[in-house]
């Protein structure tokens, strides 16, 4: 065992990023004290505020997917936000509730960098931790760049829209039913504009916070095991044998082995519901997506398969634009790049394993 007297320097280089997110969550767990009454009150008031702004995008889209009758079309496009908006309350709890959990799993990390079992364990654990960092980066980078784009420039980019009634309508990023007063008016327009913006940073900080958690955990797990690799070649490889000297290494071998397990088996415990909260609302997104598709090309084998032979000449020309523009199928597409479609789902997941299979070869 080799005392590492950089472990403080390098546990936080490995926890800053979650760290931060985590604080502007309130639910960062402290490892090394118990929490003071401010850093309670204030972690007690960050929760308090999130749940706010979390139910105020929630509740008013909830509203008004019931009362406000738009037809089936709107009601569709309706249930993406609303699910989007439990599933960011879901996840919050579930990050709450096993905190106690988060703050385990720092601590078997920082005892991890505290006593290294080899003498390059700390450039192995700083390799994988940069890896954990620059996923965390890109995370960053896709969900708050996405989601601001989407609280802020897609509906300002519509512009106003005056109705047949000489009322204009001026857009939300998400559309809600308020009781007690009307969104379109000054100043609640702007405040309402302002909380989804707010709830939305709320939103994807909880999902950058759990991807943050997720890479950092599994990434440190596999520095572990290459460690344990080498332990194990280190075992077989030693030149003179002596059995205390094997028995002693096989010892080390088994007592890592099972910490990495446990370690695994608590970030299991940790991530678990919100690795199933995460993959369950995102199946039934896709799911309500790949259903707006199929109607599309409903619309266009409908005007296909007309009997259009039956009606009256003049009318008959008269379908052919009709005919023609249903043809033209909407698409939804990934950045005006990749059309979201079942075919493209299937390239996507043959590519997937064509690649699986070459990195499994290669490995071999």
């Amino acid at each position: 065992m080799i005392h590492n007297k950089h472990y403080q320097e390098d546990v936080k280089y490995v926890v800053e990023q979650s760290h931060v997110v985590l604080r502007m969550l309130g639910i960062w767990p402290l490892t090394d004290r118990r929490a003071n009454t401010i850093e309670k009150v204030t972690n007690i008031v960050c929760i308090i505020i999130c749940y706010l702004l979390l139910h105020s995008d929630m509740v008013p889209g909830v509203l008004y997917y019931i009362f406000v009758d738009d037809g089936a079309r709107e009601q569709m496009k309706m249930l993406p936000p609303i699910l989007y908006s439990i599933m960011a309350i879901a996840k919050y709890s579930n990050l709450i509730i096993h905190e106690s959990n988060i703050r385990r799993c720092l601590r078997h990390i920082e005892e991890d960098w505290r006593t290294i079992i080899i003498s390059d364990a700390r450039e192995v654990m700083l390799d994988k931790a940069k890896t954990g960092r620059r996923l965390f980066t890109l995370c960053c980078t896709f969900m708050y760049c996405g989601g601001i784009s989407y609280n802020t420039i897609v509906p300002l980019s519509r512009g106003s829209i005056v109705t047949d009634q000489n009322i204009t309508i001026r857009p939300l990023s998400c559309p809600g039913y308020y009781v007690f007063f009307n969104p379109q008016n000054s100043p609640a327009y702007e405040i309402v504009f302002l909380l989804q913006c707010l709830c939305g940073l709320v939103m994807y900080t909880i999902t950058v916070a759990i991807c943050g958690l997720a890479a950092l955990f599994a990434l440190h797990a596999c520095a572990q095991m290459e460690i344990l690799m080498r332990l194990m070649e280190d075992l077989v490889n030693e030149n003179e044998f002596g059995q205390r000297k094997v028995v002693a290494k096989l010892a080390v071998v088994i007592e890592h082995q099972i910490r990495i397990r446990n370690f695994l088996q608590l970030v299991e415990n940790t991530l678990r519901y919100s690795s199933l909260v995460e993959i369950l609302g995102c199946t039934i997104i896709i799911c309500l997506t790949g259903y707006c598709i199929i109607m599309a090309e409903e619309i266009s084998w409908t005007s296909c398969t007309l009997d259009w032979y039956r009606l009256p000449i003049s009318t008959a020309r008269d379908m052919v634009l009709v005919i023609t523009v249903s043809n033209v199928l909407p698409r939804i597409t990934a950045g005006k790049f990749i059309e979201l479609s079942f075919k493209t789902f299937g390239d996507v997941i043959k590519s997937a394993v064509i690649y699986l299979n070459m990195l499994r070869q290669l490995t071999e």
